[in-house]
């Protein structure tokens, strides 16, 4: 006989379930914390970074990383983006540079004193820790740096120089400019490299407060020096880049480098090469110190676990991971015990960085620093030329920067007076609803008509409205609110009501009459005016349209005859606008360089002196204009040829049997038929010519010192370089509304002309 199952009483069930819910939530309790952290390393670097997470995440259960490698080409603009809204990362692996701009907007990233102490502070150089601290607290933990140092070809350079005096007699030795050889080469009008001269004299642009204080005697000074290398020793190439100082080395042209580790990795195989520490400045007696940029680990101010985040910091800049990242990953740890192992204590090179390291100053992580880079570069150009004296353009800069600075602090004061949102605001929304409503009333009968008529016309251009609605419509309605603002990088993240300005934007620029600044000997044209620039942005544009129009048309009346391979000249002469106009760009860039350029050594085997393409205006307008023509000619081309084939054969008949000849044809038959095609074609090339950035921006980068600058890419620097984003934003209006005049004016030629007709 079988057994009964036994009941279970309802106090037992009642137990049961107790429990069940006692072990759900004890789970919840004890499972595991996840951190999100992102990283931009990729190759070696991002292996061994990962490969760390990895043994970290097993060595304990109670937090568990996620790793994410972020493109670095977008990594800050994601980070700047995901950080003030409370998303993103519980921390990342980022340069400590925007520290400043980062932790004076707010939300961005977090102190992380109160879980630091002693031991942890001191795995790492009193400089490393300097960098990640601002306004007098520590919000990271120094991971890695990166300076540069002194490169030398050991066939040609066998003793390190110990002065900067014995370095330039030594490159003189090596220069030979006729050949293309040079004793020294770096990108010497780069800020970044040219720390090591100004640091060496002085306190680099700022003074012990923090302000800025560039036209000091040891900034011009270090300036000088700079001038006289380059124009009086003449031991440095011109135009360098880092690909021309690669080049340069890897060709056995250039003795000495000055470089960093990431140039190592392209360093050709049959090259011998040797790293140094920079010499001792002869002048000041102090050693050249170059700015080192700290790569940090830095903690978000959303996290919900800061602690447990600053523990992974811990086991990330421990030394057993600081050597795995050195060797495995090519790093130079911030902890200097690692220097300590014997597979880096025996790298000749990873220890020359570990000494050039104790003279090394960090980049200011201040956010003045980030307006500083492309206007002292600008100086620096100018200087190398002898198109200014060192003193006057450091003067100059300081009082530009010193404007921008002020526009920029008087936006963090009025973003830190929260102000409320005003009450005529609330009636905004409910204004355009009302319209909405009105419009709705009146149209309704004819709406629905025509929905009934024409339903399903309007469903296939429903994805085309709602694409220019959310591409084209809502960005131009947010920069025409934002233009009313005064919104830059320090209060961005501030209610927008809060940044009102009114009409003080416009004001600004249309007001702008001073065409010329200094005095004195310091007198110069204001390149920044925006009555300049759109000077140039009219010659730009005319001169453009002019040149493309004309030899488009000449080349589409040599192919409308019947020519000997017709077919090829058509396909060669369309191949400029079939390659991306970026590619073209560059490729030209190139050809115009002063030294090694196509163009210049084209010259000098015509017994013709080469040009310094990018120092004069006129010069540097004239390397755009080629390259935008050249980029032009195609579509005119193709559209005068289309034309030019519509027009029947029988009217030129008729004017030969009359008489006419080949000009009178041209005037009366040619021309007039082709007006149909050639104005719109006219319009929309004087449209993509006016706002013609890429040219502009790769070619001559707005050379000499942004006097060639158009209106789209003052606005573009406005906007990206000086991080004033509603003054940007109402530059960009103004162009707009110049563009929608232009379309009017036309528009009213063209019925004038239709009329006449």
């Amino acid at each position: 006989m079988a057994r009964s199952k036994p009941q279970c009483s309802p106090a037992g069930r009642l137990l049961r379930a107790l429990l069940c819910l006692l072990i759900l939530f004890s789970g919840k309790v004890f499972a595991a914390e996840t951190l999100n952290l992102w990283h931009g390393y990729r190759g070696a670097e991002r292996a061994a970074f990962e490969q760390l997470i990895e043994n970290y995440n097993r060595s304990q259960s109670d937090v568990q990383v996620k790793a994410l490698a972020v493109p670095f080409g977008g990594y800050a603009d994601k980070l700047s983006a995901a950080l003030p809204r409370g998303q993103g990362p519980d921390l990342f692996v980022f340069a400590h540079d925007r520290l400043g701009g980062w932790a004076s907007a707010g939300h961005t990233v977090a102190p992380i004193d109160r879980y630091v102490g002693e031991r942890l502070l001191g795995r790492f150089p009193p400089n490393l820790i300097e960098a990640m601290t601002f306004g007098g607290e520590l919000y990271g933990l120094p991971l890695a740096f990166k300076s540069p140092a002194l490169i030398l070809n050991t066939d040609l350079v066998q003793a390190a120089p110990a002065t900067t005096d014995a370095m330039v007699a030594e490159a003189r030795r090596h220069t030979d400019r006729k050949a293309g050889r040079f004793g020294l080469a770096y990108s010497y009008t780069e800020p970044f490299f040219h720390g090591a001269l100004m640091n060496s004299f002085g306190r680099g642009p700022f003074d012990r407060g923090g302000n800025l204080d560039l036209a000091n005697s040891a900034n011009i000074a270090s300036v000088e020096m700079l001038a006289r290398w380059a124009r009086q020793d003449r031991i440095l190439p011109e135009e360098p880049s880092s690909t021309l100082v690669t080049s340069l080395f890897n060709q056995g042209r250039a003795a000495m480098v000055i470089s960093g580790p990431w140039m190592l990795g392209e360093i050709a195989p049959g090259v011998n090469y040797r790293v140094v520490p920079l010499p001792v400045n002869s002048e000041s007696g102090l050693p050249l110190a170059p700015w080192v940029a700290v790569e940090g680990l830095f903690l978000s101010p959303w996290s919900e676990h800061p602690a447990a985040a600053v523990a992974v910091m811990d086991y990330l800049t421990s030394r057993q991971s600081a050597e795995k990242m050195a060797i495995e990953g090519g790093q130079l740890p911030a902890n200097i015990s690692a220097f300590e192992h014997p597979s880096i204590a025996t790298d000749e090179t990873a220890m020359a960085f570990r000494r050039q390291l104790e003279a090394a100053v960090p980049i200011p992580n201040l956010p003045a620093m980030t307006l500083l880079w492309v206007p002292l570069e600008n100086v620096l150009k100018k200087v190398v030329k002898g198109a200014a004296q060192p003193e006057a353009e450091m003067r100059q800069l300081q009082r530009s920067l010193s404007a921008d600075l002020a526009r920029l602090e008087r936006s963090r004061a009025r973003g830190e007076h929260r102000a409320q949102m005003p009450a005529w605001l609330w009636l905004l929304p409910a204004a355009l609803a009302l319209a909405a409503w009105l419009l709705w009333r009146r149209y309704k009968a004819q709406l629905a008509a025509g929905w009934r008529t024409h339903r399903t016309a309007y469903l296939y251009i429903l994805p085309a409205i709602l694409g220019m609605l959310v591409l084209v419509l809502f960005p131009l309605l947010y920069g025409l609110l934002l233009s009313f603002t005064d919104t830059t990088v320090f209060n961005e993240h501030t209610p927008l009501w809060s940044r009102f300005a009114g009409f003080d934007n416009y004001a600004a620029i249309l007001g702008d009459i001073h065409l010329w600044r200094g005095q004195g000997s310091e007198r110069s044209i204001d390149f920044d005016n925006f009555y300049w620039t759109l000077l140039i942005t009219i010659l730009w544009t005319v001169s453009n349209v002019t040149l493309a129009v004309g030899l488009a048309l000449i080349l589409a009346l040599a192919l409308d005859k019947p020519i000997f391979g017709r077919a090829w000249f058509r396909l060669i002469l369309i191949l400029p606008w079939a390659i991306p106009n970026y590619i073209t760009a560059l490729v030209w860039k190139g050809m115009f360089h002063p030294q090694f350029g196509a163009i210049n050594q084209g010259l000098q085997v015509l017994g013709m002196a080469p040009v310094a393409w990018f120092d004069s205006i006129g010069a540097s307008f004239f390397t755009g204009l080629v390259t935008n023509v050249w980029l032009s000619i195609p579509f005119m081309m193709v559209v005068i040829l289309g034309g030019l084939q519509s027009i029947p054969r029988e009217l030129y008949e008729v004017a030969r049997v009359e008489g006419a000849g080949r000009w009178f044809q041209f005037r009366t038959i040619t021309l007039p038929l082709l007006k149909p095609v050639l104005i719109p074609a006219v319009i929309l090339s004087v449209v993509w010519t006016f706002n013609m950035f890429n040219v502009i921006y790769l070619v001559s980068d707005g050379a000499p010192a942004g006097a060639n600058d158009i209106l789209i890419t003052k606005a573009f620097r406005i906007g990206f370089e000086k991080y004033q984003y509603a003054y940007a934003a109402a530059y960009s209006m103004v162009i707009l509304a110049l563009l929608f005049c232009y379309a009017m004016w036309q528009m009213r030629i063209s019925r004038t002309l239709e009329a006449t007709r």
